[in-house]
């Protein structure tokens, strides 16, 4: 939800600058560096490097366990000491 409102922002950030750009270059720089910094930023956030995930090297069990409401299933919770990200991984 936050990456959509961030795409939107910079989105109308380009569109005032572009609108602002009819009268003034100047006044318009900072809406268009702006609204181009939130797209690229957004839009290509993660993409600089590979995503690990469980069952690779560096991954920990944390001993929770607990049953996924959604689902009803049991769950284990592992994570990656390195990072400190957190993943759930159905108890066969």
């Amino acid at each position: 939800m936050l990456r959509i409102i961030l795409i939107l922002a910079g989105l109308c950030a380009l569109a005032f600058g572009l609108f602002t750009l009819r009268f003034s270059f100047i006044a318009a720089l900072p809406p268009l560096i702006a609204g181009g910094a939130l797209l690229l930023g957004t839009l290509f956030e993660g993409r600089y490097r590979p995503r690990v995930r469980a069952g690779t090297d560096g991954w920990e069990p944390t001993g929770e366990k607990f049953i996924d409401p959604g689902t009803g299933k049991l769950v284990d919770v592992v994570y990656n000491p390195k990072t400190g990200e957190r993943e759930y991984k159905e108890v066969p």
